[in-house]
This record gives C-alpha cells, sequence and structure tokens, in this order.
C-alpha cells in the first residue's frame, strides 16, 4: 500500500512565480499581474486539500470572475475584511452554476446543459442552435473537480495550471508572437463571448493544452470586469515560462526600420 505523498510531490513550485510575474508586468506595462488557477481533483483530493486548508475562502458566494477579479484587484467580492491575495472555492462557494460545471465541479443544469435558458433569454432563433453552441463551450468532466485555488501569480503557493493575464488589445496582443516563437504555427482563438474567464480563459487551455484569448462576456463584465478596454489571455502553467523568456527575447530583437541598413545587415549575418 502506497503512503502518502509529500508537499514536494504534489504542490511544491518548481519555478520563481514572483520573479516571472515582474518580468511580465514590467515588458508589458500591466495594470494588474496575472492570475494563477490551481485545480485539486476530486481523486484522492484529501492528499491534495491538506496543504491548502490554511487559504480562506470566499465568506459569501461568488462567481468565477469575481473570484479572479478579487485576487487580481482591486475589488473585493469576497466578503472578507480585506482583499485576499489567494482564495480557495468549492463547490458550495460558486452563485453562476454554469462557471462551476464548467471547472468540473458537477454537470450542468438541465435547462441549460439542454439549451433551453438561453433559447428563452433570446439569445438564438431555435433551441437546437442554442443546444449546439451550449455542447461547444469547453467544459471539464463533472465531478472532477474537489476545489480551485485562485491566486496572484507573484503569491503563487504551487504552480498553476493556467495563468490568466487581463490587458488591452495591444498588450495581449505582444504574447502571441512569443508564445509561437518557438514552435510557430498560429493561434486558433476559441471564444463566443460567453464563459469568457471560466471557459474560454481557464477550461479551454487547459483542455486544449494552448493559449487562449478571450473578449470576456457579458456576465463577467457585468459582474465584475467593468473596463470595456480589457481582454484576457489563458496560457497553459507549465508553458508560461518560457513565454515570459520568449517575449524577453523578441523584445531585445531591433527592428528592421531602427537600424541603418548595413547595421541590420551586421546583426542578421552575425549568426
Amino acid at each position: 500500500m502506497a503512503g502518502p505523498l509529500l508537499k514536494e510531490q504534489l504542490v511544491k513550485p518548481r519555478y520563481n512565480w514572483k520573479e516571472l510575474t515582474e518580468k511580465l508586468v514590467k515588458e508589458l506595462n500591466l495594470t494588474y499581474e496575472p492570475v494563477g488557477v490551481y485545480l485539486i481533483p476530486s481523486v484522492h483530493a484529501e492528499r491534495y486539500e491538506q496543504f491548502f486548508r490554511d487559504i480562506p475562502r470566499p465568506k459569501r458566494k461568488l462567481t468565477y470572475c469575481q473570484a479572479i477579479y478579487t485576487v487580481r484587484g482591486p475589488g473585493n467580492y469576497s466578503g472578507l475584511p480585506e482583499r485576499p491575495d489567494i482564495l480557495l472555492m468549492k463547490a458550495e462557494d460558486f452563485l453562476c452554476s454554469a462557471g462551476a460545471a464548467n471547472l468540473g465541479f458537477y454537470d450542468l443544469p438541465e435547462a441549460i446543459k439542454n439549451g433551453e435558458r438561453d433559447f428563452l433569454l433570446r439569445r438564438f432563433y431555435s433551441l437546437e442552435s442554442s443546444k449546439i453552441t451550449r455542447d461547444m463551450i469547453p467544459r471539464l468532466e463533472p465531478g472532477s473537480t474537489s476545489a480551485i485555488v485562485v491566486f496572484k501569480l507573484s503569491k503563487a503557493p504551487v504552480d498553476p495550471h493556467v495563468v490568466l493575464v487581463f490587458g488591452t488589445p495591444a498588450q495581449i496582443m505582444a504574447l502571441e508572437g512569443p508564445y509561437v516563437m518557438k514552435e510557430g504555427g498560429r493561434i486558433i482563438a476559441d471564444l463566443l463571448g460567453t464563459c469568457g474567464v471560466c471557459a474560454e480563459m481557464t477550461v479551454s487551455p487547459i483542455i486544449n493544452r494552448k493559449m487562449n484569448i478571450s473578449l470576456l462576456c457579458g456576465g463577467a463584465r457585468h459582474h465584475a470586469f467593468k473596463d470595456p478596454t480589457e481582454m484576457g489571455a489563458g496560457i497553459p502553467g507549465y508553458k508560461f515560462p518560457e513565454l515570459v523568456q520568449n517575449l524577453l527575447v523578441r523584445q531585445k530583437i531591433p527592428r528592421r526600420q531602427d537600424l541603418p541598413r548595413e547595421e541590420w545587415d551586421k546583426f542578421i549575418l552575425k549568426e
């Protein structure tokens, strides 16, 4: 019979997230630092939860986007007297059932799953188109998640499964090139404007193992993200350190129009 796993085997961070955060914020001139998200699985949850027992839970129900906004700042929807830099959430802490379902706490309520709710809210011209669209929203297996930990990235108690970066379109655009620098290719966005923070920024990068961008959604903008100039990107946690490094390298590459022809030729030919 296997013994209990050690903290170093489960949750000890392998990267210096404070340093990575500082570099990214400085290079992109971000107003707010990124947010890390760690999902505690339901299988053997007791092995994980013991390491997070001292992390506060919200004092009132809140949506997932409100939890992200709370640890990021500047608002505080947690009900705690001071805005926390880290929160632990269980299923009963969620105000938004669709968000909790997308994150794998439980199955979608039937009225949402079959498309009826969205159809009755006049978002679709038919029940069929409503259901098809709902089926395509990324979500984790029902019951697969026991709890989630959301935190300011610089305060990371664990390597995040996904990193959420919020900024202007120009700032998010600056991540795209560095992301594909190593392997090449293009970023194919998986978005709809529904479940923008939970599904598009969190679940999609986890399932598809690639960066995804989001214009956020009506719910996120109503409940938390009021700034109309903001959008976001979700990056798989294990890809984030390399993304930051690629960003730093890319920023040092001179633009052709900034150099005289002879200097540009020297730069190109020196390799």
